[in-house]
């Protein structure tokens, strides 16, 4: 076990364990910042523990399931090993990445907001570890056709956190979820981890101008959470008229836009795909013309979901007229093109998993810019005025787009 938790660790975290390091060094910077406030919160123990559970296992399936993650298994499973050591290293180094790299950075803020104990801690703690195991073995049902039986498990435990809501209680239940999981992977089959579909890739026929539009949205369909990223920003989209429209000191409908902008698999597709950039560029005058094409791909994806925004939104709160519709026009075009511009001439490199990927700190540079905007606009007495500011920016990033290389 310990030789294949070695070699999955140091894929995971670098050959000097250095992402451990920086996410230690983050999560510091995180707590002290907090604290530096002096904000405290009140803030239920059993927040933190459903916090601890839902995030954790959320980034779990997503590692589990990546297909550049898919690859490196594959490799790992063309060599010798013993069945039950590699399924224990395995499950291991992805709970250990897990809750260093993505949990870890959230419990930092709660845990210098809110005033927990050590017994608080220690429970948080053990529900992230039971999370990534749970996780594992739910993710082997499913691959075997057993769905009933992990949205039972899930559902026991939200139970107990959400509806008992007792220390003993929901200790007994994270003790019991991490044994049972233990004792399901104990006789687990690596092989059942490895998703082939996860591994391959797309068939990519992009020498013709009509087929990169076809080929953007196969290559979506083709991944399922870019369309689950999707789907839960259009349940974002219905949910947000609600608190939004409560704020009666300015026009919050543009924050509204500027918060859809945020569909990181979809403003990360060439960071994502590494053979799919080198195709792309090694193409003659694809800086213009993939750029034109990933924009329009951009725009549709936030032009939906701002169309079912502004629906429900008129629905809800009404009011909404051709100044709002222009406004949503603007910000859909304005996120697109600076996602294209940002993701063609700036890539992320060197991440490990596509979680480290999807949550990696450029992601909220274009929603930051545009919640800039949308403040801008919401206090401002003439929306015309504000069109003017919003058209500037957009004018010269489509020419840095579309010059010629």
């Amino acid at each position: 076990m310990t030789r294949i938790l070695k070699a999955f660790a140091g894929q995971l975290f670098g050959a000097k364990y250095e992402s451990a390091g920086k996410s230690l060094l983050a999560a510091a910077a995180l707590f002290w910042a907090v604290r530096a406030t002096g904000l405290k919160l009140a803030i239920a123990p059993s927040v933190l523990y459903l916090t601890s559970v839902l995030f954790t296992a959320g980034v779990m399936w997503q590692t589990l399931s990546a297909g550049r993650h898919a690859e490196t298994l594959r490799s790992m499973l063309a060599l010798p090993f013993e069945n039950r050591s590699f399924v224990s290293g395995y499950v291991s180094a992805l709970s250990m990445h897990t809750l260093v790299t993505k949990t870890l950075p959230v419990w930092a803020p709660l845990g210098a907001a809110a005033p927990w104990n050590g017994f608080e801690i220690a429970l948080a703690f053990l529900c992230g570890c039971m999370a990534c195991t749970v996780t594992a073995a739910a993710y082997l049902m499913l691959r075997r056709g057993n769905a009933v039986c992990p949205v039972l498990w899930a559902s026991g435990i939200l139970a107990v956190i959400l509806a008992v809501r007792r220390p003993p209680a929901i200790l007994a239940a994270v003790l019991a979820s991490l044994a049972g999981a233990a004792l399901y992977l104990y006789s687990a089959d690596a092989y059942d981890f490895y998703n082939a579909c996860a591994a391959k890739k797309p068939a990519r026929h992009m020498g013709y101008s009509g087929n990169m539009l076809v080929y953007l949205a196969r290559y979506m369909m083709a991944n399922k959470s870019h369309g689950i990223n999707t789907a839960g920003l259009c349940a974002v989209a219905c949910l947000l008229p609600l608190p939004l429209g409560n704020l009666q000191e300015l026009n919050a409908l543009p924050i509204g836009f500027a918060i859809l902008c945020l569909n990181t698999p979809v403003c990360t597709l060439l960071s994502g795909d590494p053979d799919l950039e080198q195709a792309v560029r090694a193409l003659p005058g694809q800086a213009r013309h993939f750029g034109r094409m990933y924009c329009l791909f951009i725009l549709a994806v936030n032009g939906a979901a701002a169309v079912l925004y502004l629906c429900i939104w008129q629905m809800i709160q009404g009011g909404v007229g051709p100044a709002d519709i222009g406004t949503a026009i603007l910000f859909a075009t304005q996120s697109a093109i600076l996602s294209a511009v940002l993701e063609w001439k700036h890539p992320i490199r060197g991440w490990k998993t596509e979680s480290d990927l999807w949550h990696h700190p450029r992601k909220y540079l274009v929603p930051l810019v545009m919640l800039l905007i949308a403040a801008f606009i919401g206090t401002w007495p003439r929306l015309s005025a504000a069109y003017a500011a919003i058209l500037l920016p957009e004018c010269c990033a489509l020419l840095y787009m579309t010059r010629r290389s």
